[in-house]
């Protein structure tokens, strides 16, 4: 999940690497992470530095294993950002525990987004594919 040709920011709970040629930003979460408000700010800056604001197409592809939750404010957030994208933001999601699954599932039914889980990588960017992200 390296990105060709990007940039990558960090955290302490998150690490997001952006590939400019596919539009596919790769995130991967810290063992245990809890994200919080200033996670959750950290994605939204990091993202809209990235996509703009032309309406282009785009992706996230993070990789969940360990996470260990969510607060509300980083949903909060991170609900602000993708709402704004909806028609043109695609997420998917691997290695999901079942907590996580269950907090994923209420926040794309809530926000509306375009967000799937998978069992792997291969599947994930075969859904990207499919909706037109050079995955």
């Amino acid at each position: 999940m390296i990105p060709a040709n990007g940039h990558t920011v960090t955290s302490p709970s998150t690490e997001i690497m952006w590939d400019a040629r596919s539009r596919v930003a790769f995130v991967r979460y810290s063992p245990g992470a809890i994200l919080a408000s200033t996670d959750g700010t950290f994605l939204a800056d990091a993202l809209t530095g990235w996509v703009g604001v032309d309406g282009e197409s785009f992706a996230v592809l993070a990789d969940a294993a360990g996470l260990g939750g969510t607060d509300a404010e980083y949903r909060a957030k991170a609900s602000h950002f993708f709402r704004q994208h909806r028609d043109h933001a695609f997420i998917a999601l691997l290695n999901l525990g079942p907590v996580i699954h269950v907090v994923v599932e209420m926040f794309r039914i809530g926000t509306g987004i375009q967000l799937k889980t998978f069992a792997d990588e291969a599947e994930a960017r075969s859904w990207l594919r499919a909706k037109g992200i050079a995955a």
